[in-house]
């Protein structure tokens, strides 16, 4: 018998079986049980979170011949050939490789015509944002004056590129990215079902790998299979090419007693075990971002999405530095990542972020010089409770915690327009006020919004504890923008100390 690839053994039959949207999964069923269906749905978000799923389970639900509270029962002739693809009333087409006007009119050329087994003919559109503009155009008419019994679901991972006259004429379900809580149980249930001895640890680890979505983790614990039925930490390392928890704390251990060669013998090594330089470098900055993470008063391996067993020693390695440092090479990190993504040799640019912060002037806390007696201005407290080195605060700085506080933000009930328009903003800290840089639109909400501000206020303080107030960076960026050269002057200055000068055209 061929094996059945475990994503699709798996695959969510019914509404209950849906994993971590239920929003949409209880929007949908009220639509079913009520009789109340739409004509036109949009499903949008990242792959591998049930979009395709969600549309094959409402087209057998509102055709079902024995449906109860919304659910389809699986059973009737028209539930089993929607499963099967007997049935020709449901239609599925990718419109990654269907995309053209034609296409689109050969689906409108079978709309007028009555279902033959099902209530609705249903056409499920998958990758809608592939379609050409021709073909959207096309499709536009049938959404505006829709024949009783057709209903068209579209999903797409890129709504940006979904006209804006499409998305008017459709119901909206937005479909958010699994946790790793979420996808670590489904896992362990899928190991259970399929006698697979995978330890709690390792299903996290896949979860992890996975970035929200299910397909993505059930083809990872798929691929694993391949090395037997017991899955560890260290299987789904070799299989999927990623470094070992303790490969990372011994090379983070490096970096920070500023170890050079030992850190670049311990990369050497990881190379050789075939483990991906890109993949790796977003690894260290997983970890710094722990270990930063573990410094906060009341930090829980919750917060870091690990197990328990791997906080307690990234919390021990955390009490070996001090945020300046993590903070420093996160920055590091952040740079060699993004130079890899721009086509940069990715062993290169490792090697120059950890020979930098094996250069750096920033001591972990171990090797901290003492502070003298003598009165120094603005000696900060780091979240683990060290005295870090005085920061005499010259210019701005990137503030650290930014991006977690955009996260926070972005949990708050309410406020997405807020949080859609912090993405992509950068902050600075300079003498204890948070300096924003977005664009023109972020200005004038915050300065429009008092509860705004005071959102974002509160934010920070849960990302770093520590009160801040916030201001525009354009308002100081001014005053460290470099200043311009006045080219005469220097010339003239050249000349008088007999330097022989020659303007060219």
């Amino acid at each position: 018998m061929a094996h059945i690839a475990l994503y699709r053994k798996y695959r969510p039959k019914t509404f209950s079986e849906v994993i971590g949207q239920k929003v949409v999964v209880e929007s949908l069923k009220y639509q079913v049980s009520s009789g109340k269906i739409g004509h036109a749905f949009l499903f949008t978000g990242t792959r591998g979170t049930g979009k395709t799923s969600c549309a094959k389970i409402f087209a057998k639900a509102i055709n079902c011949q024995h449906n109860h509270n919304g659910e389809p029962c699986l059973e009737c002739d028209v539930c089993k050939g929607i499963e099967n693809e007997s049935v020709y009333d449901v239609t599925e087409m990718d419109a990654a490789s269907n995309n053209s006007v034609e296409d689109i009119r050969d689906i409108l050329s079978e709309v007028m015509y009555l279902p033959v087994m099902a209530k609705y003919k249903v056409y499920i559109i998958d990758e809608v944002h592939m379609l050409s503009t021709a073909a959207f155009n096309a499709l536009l008419k049938t959404l505006e004056e829709p024949p009783a019994h057709v209903v068209f679901i579209l999903a797409t991972t890129e709504l940006h590129k979904v006209p804006a006259t499409i998305l008017s004429r459709c119901q909206r379900y937005d479909f958010n990215k699994l946790s790793i809580e979420e996808i670590g149980e489904a896992l362990m249930y899928i190991a259970d079902c399929e006698d697979i001895q995978l330890s709690l640890s390792a299903a996290k680890t896949i979860a992890s790998l996975a970035d929200g979505a299910m397909r993505d983790a059930t083809s990872i614990l798929d691929t694993c299979l391949s090395r037997g039925n017991v899955i560890t930490d260290d299987t789904v390392a070799d299989v999927v090419g990623i470094s070992k928890q303790e490969e990372i704390l011994h090379l983070a251990d490096c970096i920070i007693t500023k170890d050079l060669a030992g850190a670049l013998q311990q990369i050497l090594l990881l190379e050789q075990k075939s483990v991906d330089i890109k993949r790796l470098c977003e690894e260290l900055i997983t970890h710094f971002r722990n270990l930063l993470l573990a410094n906060l008063p009341k930090s829980t391996y919750q917060l870091l999405n690990v197990s328990e067993e791997k906080f307690e020693a990234i919390k021990k390695q955390a009490e070996t530095t001090n945020f300046v440092f993590i903070q420093t090479a996160l920055t590091h990190f952040t740079n060699a990542f993004d130079s890899i993504a721009k086509g940069q040799n990715p062993k290169i640019s490792l090697d120059i972020a950890i020979y930098n912060l094996c250069n750096t002037q920033i001591m972990p806390v171990a090797v901290q010089p003492a502070v003298q007696a003598a009165p120094v201005q603005n000696v900060q407290q780091t979240p683990a409770g060290q005295v870090a080195a005085p920061q005499e605060e010259e210019k701005p700085v990137p503030f650290a915690q930014w991006f977690d506080t955009i996260d926070i933000v972005g949990t708050i009930d309410g406020e997405k327009p807020l949080y859609s328009l912090l993405k992509g903003s950068h902050a600075y800290l300079y003498k204890n006020v948070v300096y924003i840089e977005g664009h023109e639109a972020l200005n004038d909400y915050l300065r429009g919004n008092k509860n705004a501000a005071a959102v974002v206020k509160g934010a920070i303080e849960k990302a770093c504890g520590k009160k801040h107030n916030i201001g525009g960076y354009k308002n100081i960026a001014d005053k460290f923008a470099p200043k311009k050269t006045d080219e005469l002057a220097e010339i003239l200055s050249l000349r008088n100390s007999g330097v022989e000068v020659t303007i060219k055209d």
